[in-house]
Formats: structure tokens, C-alpha cells, sequence
């Protein structure tokens, strides 16, 4: 059956986001099909937003945990975080973040006001940890041995930041200032020269995207899973004892100070 439009309903759509008019387009003439209809009005392109506002207000949770599919056997990955992102579920859900946001905006709390957390499994970051409130990176630390080196050159061309330093193709250190601990260069080194020591997390705070972006700051690394996990209890807490009319964890941060806010969740 063919769809079409009256003149004030393109009107209307004419309104939506370009980035997202085609599936809006698509999404309400099969809701006018279903109906047994053939034309779009502006009513219906309403009552399609109505509804799809109200299925999001229904799905609001107070926060929201997202993570890499790293624990599904990326080969980048440098931890293991499964059991990481459940508690981090579990200590979200007993923080009552959502009845905390509605004490302060009410009825209308809305997506973009969830504490958000990602964790990435590797320093590539895939789930974008430095545009949300709380990023945790897994990190690989690794040790040289120089004597142990046999000049394969298997190690330099791995390393994306040319942290690998070499004298006539043999290591002699790794520049830590340039080196993101991703393990790269210890997955690929066939004589021990440099092995892997530890995987920890790193995490950033305060990101986010809207009308004033900002990427997450670097916060404090070298954590074990544990310890990352009770920084975040750390930060929520904080964040629900100072946060006013449910603005982000960036906006606290840059309202109160940096240094104050490391003092209080360190």
C-alpha cells in the first residue's frame, strides 16, 4: 500500500533532525499502515512522537552501563570486565539514581539526564568512555628486558604511538610518556623483551556530549577491579550529595573544581 503525505504533515517532518527524518519517515507510515490507512497527517506524526517519548520515559533507569564486546574475544582485549559491569549494575541499581533525579526534576527525568558509565576492555576505547560521565579503561603494563631482545622487529611496528624506542633494532626502553598501555607490543614479542605485568583500569570522569561537550578528565589509574568499583561508589555518592537539578557529573565537576573533587572522591 502507498504511503503519503498531506502538506502539513511534511511540514512538520520538514522540522525533524535531518540525521534522523528518514527512519521518523519510515517508522510512521508503518504505524499509519498498521492503522489500515494511506495517509500521513501532522496528527498522526504527533501521536507518533508522543508515543515514542513515552517509551523512552518508560526505559529511563537513572543510569545506564555500557560495555565493549571485548569479554567476547576481542583480540585487543587487556581485561576481562564481565563480572566488573555486573557490579557495576548492581551497585547503580542499589544508588536509586532515578527516584534521586526525580526528587529533584520531578516527573520528567529524561535519557540524557542518566549517570552514565563505559568500560572498555582496551585503551581503543570502542565504547567511548570519554564522553560519559564515568569512563573505565583496561590497561596493560608491561616490563622490558633490553638483554632479552633478538632484534626480531616485531614489537615497532605494532606500537601505533611510536613509544617503542630502539638502537640499531635492538629495545631499549618503552617512552611511558607516549605509551597507552594497550599490550601490543608484549602479545607480539616473541623473546620476552617485553611481557605484560599487570592488567588494571584507568578511569576518566566527566564527559559528555549536548550543547557544552567536554571530554572526560583522567582521574587516576593503575585499579584493580575492586578498587575501580568502589571509586565509582565513591563518585555516585558524590555526585548525589552535590549535584543540583539534575545537571552531569562534568557540569559538578567544573562547578565545584577539579582539585575539590578529587579531594573528596580520592
Amino acid at each position: 500500500m502507498k504511503i503519503t503525505w498531506d502538506s502539513e504533515a511534511e511540514k512538520t517532518l520538514r522540522r525533524v533532525p535531518f540525521f534522523v527524518r528518514t527512519k521518523v519517515r519510515k517508522k510512521v507510515e508503518e504505524e499509519v499502515a498498521a492503522a489500515g490507512r494511506n495517509r500521513v497527517t501532522k496528527t498522526d506524526l504527533e501521536e507518533s512522537k508522543r508515543n515514542h517519548l513515552k517509551r523512552l520515559s518508560e526505559g529511563v533507569k537513572g543510569y545506564s552501563v555500557e560495555a565493549c564486546f571485548g569479554s567476547s574475544g576481542c583480540q585487543n582485549a587487556v581485561v576481562t570486565s564481565a563480572d566488573l559491569v555486573s557490579n557495576l549494575e548492581s551497585l547503580l541499581e542499589k544508588a536509586d539514581l532515578l527516584s534521586f533525579l526525580r526528587s529533584q526534576l520531578g516527573e520528567h527525568v529524561k535519557l540524557h539526564h542518566q549517570l552514565r558509565v563505559t568500560l572498555a576492555d582496551c585503551p581503543n576505547a570502542c565504547s567511548q568512555p570519554q564522553i560519559k560521565d564515568i569512563g573505565i579503561i583496561g590497561q596493560s603494563q608491561v616490563s622490558c628486558e633490553p638483554e632479552e631482545c633478538t632484534a626480531c622487529g616485531e614489537c615497532e611496528p605494532v606500537c601505533q604511538e611510536s613509544a617503542i624506542l630502539l638502537d640499531d633494532g635492538f629495545l631499549v626502553s618503552i617512552d611511558e610518556d607516549l605509551c597507552v598501555e594497550c599490550g601490543a607490543c608484549a602479545r607480539v614479542c616473541p623473546s620476552n623483551a617485553i611481557t605484560n605485568t599487570s592488567n588494571t583500569y584507568r578511569v576518566l570522569v566527566g564527559g559528555k556530549l549536548g550543547r557544552h561537550p567536554q571530554l572526560a578528565r583522567d582521574l587516576t589509574n593503575g585499579l584493580d577491579a575492586e578498587q575501580a568499583l568502589n571509586l565509582v561508589g565513591d563518585i555516585v555518592g558524590f555526585y548525589k550529595n552535590n549535584a543540583r537539578r539534575g545537571e552531569r557529573l562534568g557540569a559538578l565537576i567544573n562547578r565545584i573544581g577539579w582539585e575539590e573533587f578529587k579531594g573528596a572522591v580520592l
